[in-house]
């Protein structure tokens, strides 16, 4: 959880896996064949379609996004030492979101994209505390509903975690983040979604500044164009808040190649501290470390690290 000097709303820092590793379980594998799957899409700047981020007619349906989300959920609180949604569960969240949609107006695939930021989709996703309580499925702003350590989640409590991230009877949610972010269209569902992560939006118009988690916007507009999280994550906390308009695709992930006769770090010169060895599928996100850091380090690779190559290891430090 993350605060700002008037409030605190979502706990995304807790659920930092999914900016690491997704949650690639065997169903989860399984499933990837089953419905298309989105690359992920860096988008920087103000949220608006002049600067490249989606507009409401990219947004996937709800159905589509519901498939592409359904096998995460039902192994999302794994994580948690917590007992995996039931498939009862998982279809009353289904439920609780067409419920809370036409109780409050706010698109049913916006509901769905911040319940999977915040908890991917546990309904016994812990209550964590940064000054306040943010419990349940949205990571409500002192809500009143959790299922933490409750096996089966009654329904109504399900609906009720639903109605505390949407702001019903609240002092904060997503109608009023809406309200603050102002507007209709797409930009103003990115920037409430900035809204509810941090309390508030930067002084300037990029939604990737200010506190709390800088890829959170980008995130949510990813998930409406259908981005899971068994696909790659491809935002980097350290640099989003610094990138303009118009989108950039995940870096392509590393190729097995020809083993290098050498493991030494790939460095002009000097001994490195800490290096990373490149596995097949990793990219530069893979390495813990920012772009500009590993292209500095080992000056033969390119800023964008399509040539990042598996069986190799990059400099981290020197």
């Amino acid at each position: 959880m993350q605060f700002s000097t008037s409030y605190i709303i979502a706990a995304s820092q807790l659920f930092a896996f999914a900016m690491g590793a997704p949650l690639l379980n065997a169903d989860a594998q399984e499933a990837r064949g089953l419905v298309e799957r989105a690359a992920y899409k860096v988008f920087g700047g103000d949220g608006s379609a002049a600067q490249g981020w989606p507009k409401m007619s990219d947004w996937k349906d709800f159905e589509t996004l519901w498939k592409a989300n359904e096998k995460t959920m039902g192994g999302s609180c794994t994580q948690f030492n917590q007992k995996n949604n039931s498939p009862e569960e998982t279809a009353n969240i289904k439920k609780a979101i067409a419920q809370v949609s036409k109780e409050t107006n706010i698109k049913d695939v916006f509901l769905l994209s911040i319940l999977m930021q915040e908890s991917k989709g546990c309904v016994r996703a812990p209550t964590t505390n940064y000054g306040f309580d943010n419990p349940g499925l949205m990571q409500s702003f002192q809500g009143k509903n959790s299922c933490f350590n409750v096996n089966p989640c009654p329904s109504d409590k399900i609906v009720g975690m639903i109605r505390d991230g949407a702001g019903i009877g609240a002092e904060a949610g997503l109608q009023q983040s809406i309200k603050t972010a102002g507007g209709s269209d797409a930009q103003t569902y990115y920037k409430a979604s900035r809204v509810y992560n941090s309390g508030s939006l930067s002084a300037g118009p990029n939604l990737g500044a200010g506190i709390a988690t800088h890829c959170y916007a980008s995130d949510v507009a990813n998930r409406l164009i259908g981005w899971d999280d068994s696909s790659a994550h491809g935002c980097e906390e350290a640099t989003i808040g610094s990138k303009g308009g118009s989108s950039t695709s995940t870096p392509t992930p590393a190729t097995s190649s020809t083993p290098a006769t050498s493991n030494t770090p790939v460095t002009a010169s000097g001994s490195c501290k800490k290096s990373y060895t490149v596995k097949a599928g990793d990219t530069c996100a893979s390495t813990g470390a920012s772009v500009a850091d590993l292209v500095k380090l080992n000056p033969g690779l390119k800023s964008d690290c399509t040539n990042l190559q598996a069986g190799k290891s990059y400099c981290l430090e020197k």
